[in-house]
Order: structure tokens, then C-alpha cells, then sequence
């Protein structure tokens, strides 16, 4: 490891404990206030990445990059992607009690999932990485449903943070890093007829380790464990939305994924893609565009030329 990429884990280390630190003294409430202001920090501090977010947006959505409603929406994503990063810090850090949580989400669809689950093969969320999506998983445990939460490790946070922060809430959490082992686990959730809620909107770190598709106008590679998940443990998809921010965040979770006769891994792969980028374009303001697994590549020549 270069002595650059040393410092720069390191500084990511100690910004977590600070923060960690802050949202022990601010809670749950305060840690949002406190993510909003950060979020408007750096939006509007880091013009590099805030360019190409912009470029991005852009070129998916069809608008000019200088067309005021993108910066308000991109602004909005930054504010509240980083408060819904703090909530997560206090949430897990100071267990929140079930009404608690509660009031901090309402969530439509609820019926679906219930019906999903009287099938006795459990159920598989598909998330994004919009807003604080992990609050409704903890809600849903806090009402009864089995829940195990799929995550990637973060070298800025303890390696144990998020496993022993989600078995607080009686969840259990699945670190996606360990493989076949992960894998496994989430075939067992779903036998005992729990919900696995995962995510699939961030290109993965080595190519092999996904497919290559054409994602929110860049080409990169995507994770296929939530396709190959569903057709191997025959388990009902359901798409989870994130469609608003305040007073409290609200969430839609839809009927499941109907897989056409005869598919292959493939075909369900790029089924999936195209779900995520409709999940996360009825609400473009929450998802987080500054997240570096997207905004790091490239756009597509297509893209770029469209734009």
C-alpha cells in the first residue's frame, strides 16, 4: 500500500470517529441536521466531483448540465445522502426503540411483502443506495419480520460496526465481502422464510466479480448475486423505492419481479439493471450521484454525445 493511499485510509478512519463521536452527542434527530449541513459543505466545496455528478445527472436524465432544476436536485442528493450516512452512524451506534422508528418512516406497500412471504420461500428486497433505506429494514424488524441485512465492509469504519449494530435490532447482518460464505447465508435467510435485503447499484470493485452493462450511462460492472439469488432460491423479488426525504422518509415497495419462462441468468441480470435505474429515477434527488462506485467511471461515448 502506497504511503499516499495509507494517509488517505487513515484520514477516512478519523473522520469516522469524529463523526461517530458527534452523533453519540446529537442522536438520531441531530445527526440529520447535522448531514444536511455537511452535505451542503460539500457540495459546495468539491466542484471536481460535483462537475462530473453533474455531467452524469445530465446525460441520464436529458437536460442541459446548467439547467437549474439538476443542480437543486443534485444539491438535495448530497444533502441528504449524507444525513441519511449520519442517521445510520446513530441508529446503530444507540439502538432507536420500535415507535421511535416508527415515526421516522412510513412505508406503502406493505401488503406486498406479506404476500410475498405467505409463499414460505421468504423474500428479497432490492434496495438502492437512496436515502436512508436501511431504517426501513430495521423497522421491519421491530414489527416482526426476520430481516438480514446484505452490506459491503468500509475500510473507514470498525470492521465489526455494521454486523454488531444491526444484531441490536435482532437483524443479522451479512458481509457481502465474504463470497460463497455470504452467499450461503442468504440462501439460509430465505429458507427460514426471512426477507434478505440487499442492493445492486454500485459497480463492484473488480470487474470479474460482476457483469459489464450499460448502468445510469456509464458502462460498468454490476453485481448478478441478487439475480442469481432469486432464481436459485426460487424467492420472490421486490423492488423497495425511496420516494421521499421529509418530514420523514417514505418508502414503496412494489409487487414482485416477474421473471419471463426460459430466462437466463443474463436475462434476469439486465431485467434487474433496468428495475434499478427506474427505481432510482422517480426519485433522482435521493439517490446518491456522489457515490464513487458510479461517479468515478466514465460516461458511455453514447451518453456523452447525447449530453
Amino acid at each position: 500500500v502506497s504511503r499516499r493511499l495509507w494517509l488517505r485510509r487513515k484520514r477516512r478512519r478519523l473522520m469516522f470517529l469524529g463523526l461517530r463521536g458527534l452523533v453519540r452527542v446529537l442522536g438520531f434527530d441531530g445527526a440529520r441536521v447535522l448531514g444536511i449541513v455537511l452535505g451542503e459543505l460539500q457540495f459546495r466545496i468539491a466542484r471536481s466531483a460535483r462537475v462530473r455528478c453533474t455531467q452524469g445527472m445530465a446525460a441520464v436524465l436529458g437536460r442541459a448540465t446548467d439547467d437549474p432544476l439538476l443542480h437543486a436536485q443534485l444539491r438535495e442528493a448530497y444533502r441528504r445522502n449524507t444525513a441519511a450516512v449520519l442517521e445510520v452512524m446513530a441508529m446503530l451506534d444507540h439502538p432507536l426503540d420500535a415507535p421511535v422508528l416508527a415515526a421516522r418512516c412510513a412505508v406503502d406497500g406493505l401488503d406486498h411483502l406479506h404476500s410475498a412471504l405467505a409463499g414460505g420461500r421468504g423474500a428479497i428486497l432490492l434496495a438502492t443506495h437512496s436515502g436512508n433505506a436501511a431504517l426501513l429494514a430495521l423497522h421491519l424488524a421491530s414489527i416482526g419480520i426476520p430481516v438480514s441485512v446484505v452490506f459491503r465492509q468500509s475500510r473507514m469504519m470498525s470492521a465489526d460496526f455494521f454486523a454488531q449494530g444491526l444484531a441490536r435490532y435482532g437483524v443479522d447482518g451479512i458481509l457481502a465481502n465474504d463470497g460463497l460464505k455470504a452467499y450461503g447465508r442468504m440462501l439460509g435467510a430465505l429458507k427460514r422464510g426471512g426477507v434478505v435485503f440487499l442492493m445492486m447499484d454500485q459497480g463492484v470493485k473488480q470487474a470479474g466479480d460482476g457483469l459489464m452493462t450499460r448502468f445510469l450511462g456509464k458502462d460498468l460492472p454490476l453485481s448478478a448475486g441478487p439475480a442469481q439469488l432469486a432464481r436459485h432460491a426460487r424467492a420472490p423479488l421486490l423492488p423497495l423505492l425511496t420516494i421521499a426525504a421529509k418530514p420523514q422518509w417514505r418508502f414503496r415497495i412494489e409487487a414482485p419481479v416477474v421473471r419471463p419462462a426460459g430466462s437466463t441468468l443474463e436475462d434476469d441480470f439486465e431485467q434487474l439493471v433496468r428495475l434499478t435505474e427506474r427505481q432510482i429515477l422517480v426519485a433522482p434527488q435521493l439517490w446518491s450521484w456522489h457515490q464513487r462506485r458510479w461517479r468515478l467511471f466514465p460516461l458511455a461515448v453514447s451518453s456523452a454525445t447525447n449530453a
